[in-house]
């Protein structure tokens, strides 16, 4: 499988993600001005979809190894993709949900970036998955797994961002 080397450095790159992300919060523990539930449900969101990309970069590789058709192994990943992204999906629903229940608004980036991005690269992951399940194509499935791992990494980004200082703090007295 020509794609094989792909998968696998998207693999590659979801786990970086994950364990940057784990290291962040660990070392800046109590230093960010954020809710904990708030960066709980980052770390939950950037965590699920790594795994959702490291776990679905390699079905293919391994029906592969298996022998497997190659239409065969694009078209069976991509229905397992689409069912685990209809199941991330409702979870991140709920899960914003319950935020907002909590009275825990998003910040302005996320409100005007990074929710509707996550909320675009979702349709767009199962739209294109829903198609791929018909015409069994690896870039179709290579796409959905690249929109999955861009999420990520804007989670990874929030992550990061709430441990530095807000640019709208005063400074030093400033």
């Amino acid at each position: 499988m020509p794609e094989s080397d792909i998968l696998l450095t998207v693999a590659e790159v979801a786990v970086a993600f994950a364990g940057f992300a784990s290291l962040v919060s660990i070392l800046g523990r109590g230093t960010s001005a954020d809710d904990p539930r708030v960066l709980s449900f980052r770390m939950r969101a950037m965590l699920l979809t790594s795994l959702l990309v490291v776990g679905f970069s390699l079905i293919p590789v391994i029906l592969d190894s298996y022998g497997a058709r190659p239409n065969l192994a694009w078209t069976a990943s991509s229905i397992l993709l689409l069912l685990a992204t209809l199941v991330y999906t409702r979870w991140l629903q709920q899960a914003i949900a319950t935020l907002g229940r909590a009275g825990l608004t998003p910040s302005r980036l996320q409100r005007r970036i990074i929710i509707p991005t996550l909320l675009i690269t979702l349709v767009v992951v199962s739209a294109l998955l829903l198609a791929n399940s018909v015409v069994a194509l690896p870039a179709i499935y290579l796409t959905a797994l690249a929109l999955l791992l861009f999420q990520s990494g804007f989670a990874f980004t929030l992550i990061v961002f709430s441990f530095l200082p807000r640019l709208d703090e005063n400074i030093d007295g400033r």
